[in-house]
């Protein structure tokens, strides 16, 4: 037994730890084959992409498609179609490109969400000889508007996404941009639920009971969400991991909003406020408990109180204050095979980054991988699990002007799978179609240059393609 109550697991996982503790280089496998150039992109040779949307393209609502990309999901459409729900992180920054809805939650901030229709068609071969896809956008419009930093969210099983909002701010912070509408700014620092399968903009109604705070990403598992926090540990006092447990039963027909649970945060069972962000060795599992927010919507609108005025006191210093784990930037999140996987940005030593299992059926947590290299991997953000292998793709969101999405097999090994050529954004909103035919992933973007964005930090959309199935090397059941 270690400190925690976890067991080491004496596995290829168990031996990357090594290497990374012995300062060994990590070279980067090449399951899928190395990168070629293909225009916007380099990928492996068997793997193909096509831009199916940027910023500034005119949407079927009459208004044209808005700025900063960032988290996204993939749901099954009609007649094969496939249904993209798209964040915009717009921040109330000089040269956004705002979402327009008719009636936003609070029409003094410029985010919000886009839904795209596509539908995919067999285009002949290339002179390789291979398959080619041409992707096609039926509809598209603003679904969801008047938040603000919508960064990540997560799918829900019953074609419903949830967007986050990664800021804490309000009720009033400022002026109203031109063209603002209505009263001043309302309080933000939640999440919102879409309904995938609407033909027009929603009402964005906050979650209030799943928590006020910095929120990066969201994962439903087994009636429970849950929920990453992007803060830092140098500045912010860290970030922490936390569950939502709805005190009814949700679906296609009820929403979160409409629930009043309870929200947790993770705690080590032997340890109190474990430091996540160093000291901890790749394998080892530590058995977890969860201690109860008191005070979920508090009003500290700069999320920063440190006095704990009760009302006041911000979400994660709520859950220290009970011995809760601190981690450094826990951005992305996704499910697979019935556990809950998760990064840190700038996690571990070097705060080049680490991605987190957590198992619901153990109630263990354990630390999968951590970069000591930034060849093999540097600052992941947004992630997804690869249907036909269970590797998990990440998006970085480094300094390095080329930017990457890595694979990290269930061995442990990490590899390259795409690399920006022409756009110095980060990647981010990675998500598979239903069937595991298209990743589709986004490029952020940067702000100016209305309507289009920066020549050289556009924000696009690709529908990625290719034999997802054919991945050589080992294959794990789990990690």
């Amino acid at each position: 037994m270690l400190a925690g109550g976890g067991l080491a697991f004496m596995g290829p996982l168990h031996a990357l730890g090594v290497r990374v503790a012995e300062g060994q280089p990590l070279i980067p496998a090449a399951p899928y084959g190395p990168l070629v150039p293909k225009g916007d992109l380099a990928l492996p040779a068997d793997f193909n992409y096509e831009v199916i949307s940027r910023q500034g393209m005119p949407m079927h609502d009459g208004n044209v498609t808005p700025g900063i990309f960032d988290g996204m999901g993939a749901f099954r459409g009609p007649h094969g179609t496939t249904i993209l729900i798209r964040n915009h992180e717009n921040r109330e920054r000089a040269g956004e490109q705002r979402v327009i809805v008719p009636h936003p939650y609070d029409p003094t901030v410029d985010g919000g969400n886009t839904k795209l229709v596509v539908t995919r068609e067999k285009a002949g071969f290339n002179a390789a000889g291979q398959q080619l896809y041409h992707y096609e956008v039926l509809d598209s419009f603003a679904i969801l508007g008047g938040t603000s930093t919508n960064c990540a969210g997560g799918v829900m099983p019953f074609r419903k996404w949830i967007t986050c909002e990664e800021v804490v701010k309000g009720p009033i912070f400022g002026p109203p941009p031109p063209g603002a509408r209505g009263p001043t700014a309302k309080k933000h620092g939640y999440i919102f639920e879409i309904d995938a399968r609407a033909d027009g903009p929603v009402a964005a109604i906050p979650i209030v009971a799943a928590g006020r705070f910095s929120h990066e990403a969201v994962a439903w598992r087994s009636g429970i969400l849950y929920e990453t926090e992007d803060r830092n540990n140098r500045a912010d006092g860290g970030s922490c991991f936390y569950r939502y447990i709805p005190d009814r039963r949700v679906g296609r027909s009820r929403n979160l909003a409409d629930t009043n649970g309870v929200l947790q945060a993770l705690k080590l069972k032997n340890e109190v406020r474990a430091n996540m962000d160093a000291g901890r060795v790749v394998g080892v599992s530590y058995d977890v408990e969860w201690v109860t927010i008191d005070e979920p919507d508090h009003d500290d609108d700069t999320d920063r109180r440190t006095d704990r005025v009760p009302g006041s006191t911000p979400v994660r210093f709520q859950a220290q204050d009970k011995g809760a784990a601190v981690f450094d930037r826990e951005e992305g999140m996704w499910v697979g095979n019935g556990k809950v996987f998760f990064d840190c940005t700038e996690g571990g030593p070097l705060n080049l980054g680490q991605v987190w299992e957590y198992d619901p059926g153990r109630e263990t947590i354990t630390l999968i991988y951590e970069s000591s290299n930034r060849a093999a991997l540097w600052n992941p953000d947004n992630m997804v699990v690869v249907p036909q292998t269970g590797d998990i793709f990440l998006c970085e969101d480094s300094p390095n002007r080329n930017q990457y999405i890595r694979g990290l097999t269930q061995s442990g090994e990490i590899y390259n799978f795409a690399q920006a050529l022409t756009n110095a954004s980060e990647f981010c909103g990675a998500c598979f179609d239903r069937d595991g035919h298209t990743l589709y992933v986004n490029q952020q973007g940067g702000r100016g240059t209305l309507p289009g964005g920066p020549p050289d930090r556009i924000a696009v959309t690709y529908a990625i393609y290719g034999p997802f199935e054919k991945r050589r090397g080992r294959r794990k059941k789990d990690f």
